[in-house]
């Protein structure tokens, strides 16, 4: 295993997480107090670009390209956004965060959105995870009582308020437009981009939206400084990045390992390789929305790189071994599309209903020569039409499956 390095989780185990304590006595807060009394938001916004960290939700956008356009703005509002929707299955990252180290994502997320000027941020967080969001009222009401939330920040000319919003725990609203008009009392569903977030967002004002995994690593960065974060990782893509491995592994969790790290490595060294008495057959890389990597491309280097043959989107692995059946799997993909679609275009909501009825038709035996020429119209429709990429997200791992393994699929004799 290369050398462990830890950013996010380095106090995971080590302290409390409930209290603000335990975390100021390991250098909790100290990048708050650099940002405030050394630096300036501009100073602050290069050192993240210098860090080339990017977005953790799945896009892998550059983090200081997006806060550099809202604090450019000249509006006098302006909002900053913790996305910690995370309805993924499969993906339990941020929640992760929260649970072990919640002060350091608040930390983050204070000094982004002074830096982009904002006065009120939101965690927007989804409504099933009741844990999370009282961990999240605690850690705020402790950061209110030291002064590193509300008025005059440390004694500083920053205000800055938080509110946790609780949203209904659906897919769409991880995408941000969605979020932001969940966030104002509308339906969970995208909108037509241009314009950007960046320049009208909540409430038609400049506004800066993050994954809470992104966040996690600013203090870091603000601590040390962005050329050294830049060392970490991959050239393509610096820093660490939030594994979770679950599926036919000896060990599944949420693992730590810096970006640009084989696929192999991950699954063998860090989750300790497959189920005694289990074969490999493919892993899932990404989420439901993830590519299928077979054996053979085991050994591909995982970073975010719009070049790369798999996106590594929000990092969840599943390793599937030869026991899985794969009508089953398919019926569980389909079935969560269909039930997350916002149903805003036709091509989507029409597309994942289709697919899924298909799935059970196929689970039962019983597909016809009629479907399978539908699979192929189905699955291009999903990938070339549809308002927003959930469609193409639908279309991914089914597509997938679909080019290797029909004989699985459609039982056809060897």
């Amino acid at each position: 295993m290369e050398k462990e390095i830890k950013i996010i989780t380095k106090n995971w185990g080590q302290i409390n997480p409930n209290q603000i304590a335990d975390y100021i006595a390991v250098g909790g807060y100290i990048s708050l107090e650099k940002f405030i009394k050394e630096m300036t938001p501009a100073l602050a916004l290069e050192e993240i670009k210098l860090s080339g960290l990017c977005g953790r939700g799945g896009a892998g956008f550059p983090t200081g390209m997006k806060l550099e356009s809202v604090q450019k703005e000249k509006s006098k509002e302006k909002y900053f956004i913790c996305n910690l929707d995370e309805s993924e299955p499969g993906t339990y990252k941020d929640r992760s965060i929260v649970d072990c180290d919640p002060h350091m994502l608040l930390e983050g997320i204070i000094i982004e959105a002074l830096i982009v000027g904002a006065c009120k941020a939101f965690i927007y967080v989804n409504g099933n995870y009741q844990k999370q969001i009282a961990i999240l009222e605690r850690v705020v009401g402790q950061a209110q009582e030291k002064n590193f939330l509300g008025e005059k920040i440390l004694g500083s000319k920053y205000n800055l308020e938080i509110e946790i919003f609780v949203g209904a725990g659906a897919y769409i609203c991880g995408e941000e437009t969605a979020l932001i008009n969940s966030i104002e009392g509308n339906r969970g569903e995208p909108k037509l981009r241009p314009p950007f977030p960046t320049q009208v967002g909540l409430f038609g004002k400049p506004t800066a939206v993050n994954n809470a995994e992104t966040i996690a690593n600013i203090p870091w960065i603000i601590a040390r400084g962005g050329k050294k974060y830049a060392t970490i990782g991959s050239k393509k893509s610096p820093g660490t990045k939030l594994f979770i491995i679950n599926g036919s592994v000896k060990n599944p969790a949420v693992f730590e390992a810096p970006l640009g790290t084989k696929l192999s490595t991950l699954i063998d060294e860090y989750a300790g390789g497959v189920q005694k008495g289990k074969e490999f057959w493919f892993a899932q890389v990404g989420g439901s929305s993830g590519r299928l990597v077979l054996k053979k491309d085991l050994n591909m280097k995982l970073e975010y790189d719009r070049e790369a043959k798999v996106s590594l989107g929000s990092g969840a692995i599943l390793v599937i071994d030869k026991t899985v059946d794969i009508h089953e799997l398919l019926l569980s993909w389909m079935s969560f599309f269909r039930r997350e679609s916002c149903g805003k275009c036709v091509p989507c909501r029409e597309g994942t209903f289709r697919l899924w009825e298909i799935a059970k038709r196929l689970q039962d035996g019983e597909i016809s020569e009629r479907d399978v020429i539908a699979i192929k119209d189905i699955l291009w429709t999903l990938n070339n039409t549809t308002f927003c990429p959930l469609g193409k997200f639908a279309a991914t791992a089914f597509g997938d499956a679909i080019n290797n393994f029909q004989k699985e699929i459609y039982r056809l004799s060897k």
